[in-house]
């Protein structure tokens, strides 16, 4: 005989395994959902071309001063036994064809500041490089910066004459159009600075290794903002900023001193969400802004970030490291192989990025679960338990009464 304990584990076993199968179809069924309305693709969708360039096997920055007149800097290879050079590429017709300016194997170009037409500076793990004749002849102080070895070096102008650079972690500062760099005595920070942006005459943003850096005295003072990594920076006006750097973060301000961090546009697939990672950004107004990197490429939001859109690449695109827009349409971009892409198109859009969600850390990488997708999960669970359990006070309902016999014997 068998024992009744041992039918009502049974029971529960068999119901614990229905409840798992709902459970299991509710999540690849949220997550196909999840996909097909998150991601869908809107159209006009913007078309990226790359460009020919014969001279270098990888490109670190890009710089347009107008629609035809541009710069790009890397580094290339020199040839069998000889060390690679680091090279300035110009071109004058929109990318069409590009020239080789400048190579020299000393030096690695890192950063490109376009002043005028005639005047460039392009910062370099060296020292700093400019031209005062639109490229014809080069300049380069690099006696004062042997002993220096900067990751990642900048320089901003915001004028002909006023300018900042960061060399060895100090930041140095110009007010003779680069001719004397003196240090900035209040800068208490040991770090790299990436990037610096200004607004109006006093208002600076340094992005650094350690985090983002502001003053609101043109550079005398400044303070920390902002604690995370900061690669690329981009200031839309006094209040608004956007921030990027590798480890899959994105921050917004909007209210000219406290960032935000924001979950990374990210490509979704039926069983995870890798988190993308994004190099540089650009943002032309409030509104519409262009970020790349390694995973998505380029992504463009129409509507301050609110949504984002995957731009569509030649195919074998390589990982970028730089953007750089002159208008809503006409950007450019360039990448670790070399690559040279532009588009004429570039508000327009793709497939819509998942930018919402929960990120969870490890197995290789960041994962970002999107927010609609463990709602739609846990309510669609939630249903088939309870109708599991409807189900069963239904058939316990509708089981046959025992039938009650009895024996009456009359004498």
């Amino acid at each position: 005989m068998i024992a009744v304990p041992y039918l009502v584990k049974q029971a529960r076993r068999s119901k614990v395994r229905i409840y798992s199968v709902i459970l299991l179809c509710s999540i690849i069924g949220t997550v196909h959902l999840t996909i097909s309305l998150e991601t869908y693709v809107r159209e006009p969708v913007a078309i990226w071309e790359e460009l020919n360039n014969p001279w270098a096997y990888a490109l670190y920055d890009i710089a347009f001063y107008d629609s035809s007149r541009g710069w790009a800097i890397g580094m290339a290879d020199a040839g069998p036994g000889e060390r690679d050079c680091g090279v300035v590429l110009q071109t004058k017709d929109g990318g069409d064809t590009w020239t080789l300016s400048y190579s020299n194997p000393d030096v690695q170009p890192n950063f490109i500041e376009i002043v005028d037409s005639k005047t460039v500076w392009i910062a370099t793990r060296r020292g700093l490089l400019n031209t005062l004749n639109g490229g014809l002849t080069w300049n380069i102080d690099l006696p004062k910066y042997k002993a220096a070895y900067e990751y990642n070096p900048t320089v901003a102008f915001k004028n002909s004459t006023h300018g900042w650079t960061s060399i060895n972690w100090e930041l140095l500062y110009t007010v003779d159009g680069g001719h004397i760099w003196n240090p900035v005595e209040s800068w208490p920070f040991d770090t790299g600075v990436f990037q610096i942006r200004f607004v109006g005459e006093q208002l600076m943003w340094a992005g650094s290794l350690d985090g983002i850096f502001h003053s609101q005295d043109g550079g005398q003072t400044w303070t920390q903002q902002f604690n995370r990594s900061t690669r690329g920076l981009a200031i839309v006006s006094e209040t608004e900023g956007w921030a990027c750097y590798l480890d899959s973060h994105l921050s917004h301000m909007i209210d000219g001193q406290n960032w935000i961090q924001k979950h990374t546009p990210s490509r979704a697939s039926y069983f995870q969400w890798a988190a993308s990672r994004y190099m540089d950004l650009e943002f032309i107004n409030p509104k519409q802004g262009w970020i790349v990197g390694s995973t998505v490429g380029v992504a463009y939001t129409p509507d301050g970030g609110l949504n984002w859109y995957v731009q569509k690449l030649p195919p074998r695109w390589s990982s970028l490291r730089a953007v750089d827009f002159i208008n809503e349409t006409h950007g450019w971009a360039v990448g670790w192989n070399g690559n040279i892409y532009r588009t004429r198109t570039g508000n327009q859009y793709g497939r819509r990025l998942v930018g919402d969600g929960y990120v969870i850390r490890g197995f290789g990488g960041d994962w970002v679960i999107p927010s609609s997708t463990v709602v739609c999960v846990i309510l669609v669970a939630f249903g088939g338990i309870v109708s599991l359990q409807l189900i069963d006070r239904y058939r316990e309902r509708r089981k046959s009464e025992p039938i009650q016999a009895s024996l009456r014997i009359q004498w």
